[in-house]
């Protein structure tokens, strides 16, 4: 029986093979083009870089394709799928990418709400929950698997005096489409890269509207 890691390095293999090199460096062109570049000898550049990775594979189409590689993978492999694998991938397509905030922790659980769709969702027993704090912002994506829910390997946090800022940023969009979505998301990772680039300015002068609404 393979781990959720296992069964997600699968797509990321798959997606990020050879046969898709070309696919890979024009998403990672769109992705820093919109949020900022960043360079090896940066102490955050593995962070972006799995960011990047999270980005690519549940919210980018493929070139040719209508779905992200997430769903895309399920859809070309099904015939080939095991029953159990089936229902693996077919929950992996049930994903969601948002920002959630920390209502309660317990040593088994957390209680978080969804700030797009405004609902709360109990994760239970599948996580760590050291290191979580009752208020604590934060951008993930949370994915089924086998009755639990489990995070991907980056969860992407945001400064905590920004929480305000964020909270009335995804008031305005909550319900909306799921591309509105993406690119708010996007937008505040640029806000963050920012803010990680220039330690010495306080975040609510970078977390502001005018440099949420300024191109990259």
């Amino acid at each position: 029986m393979r781990s959720f890691d296992e069964y997600l390095n699968r797509i990321i293999d798959e997606y990020t093979s050879k046969a898709y090199a070309s696919e890979v460096k024009k998403a990672r062109k769109e992705f820093f083009d919109a949020i900022g570049n960043v360079h090896e000898d940066d102490i955050f550049f593995e962070t972006y870089m799995k960011a990047f990775t999270d980005w690519y594979i549940f919210d980018r189409d493929i070139a040719g394709q209508d779905l992200p590689p997430a769903r895309l993978y399920y859809r070309k492999y099904f015939k080939d799928l095991s029953p159990e694998e089936k229902e693996i991938y077919k929950d992996f397509t049930k994903y969601r990418h948002s920002f959630f905030v920390v209502k309660k922790v317990t040593p088994t659980s957390l209680l978080l709400q969804d700030l797009f769709y405004n609902e709360k969702i109990k994760i239970e027993n599948a996580v760590p929950t050291i290191g979580f704090t009752a208020g604590d912002i934060f951008e993930s994506i949370i994915i089924p698997y086998q009755s639990h829910l489990m995070f991907t390997e980056n969860i992407f946090s945001h400064p905590p005096e920004t929480k305000s800022f964020i909270k009335k940023e995804m008031k305005k969009i909550q319900n909306l489409d799921t591309k509105i979505l993406l690119k708010t998301l996007l937008k505040l990772k640029r806000l963050k890269l920012k803010c990680d680039r220039y330690p010495h300015v306080h975040p609510l002068q970078i977390y502001n509207p005018e440099e949420f609404n300024r191109n990259a």
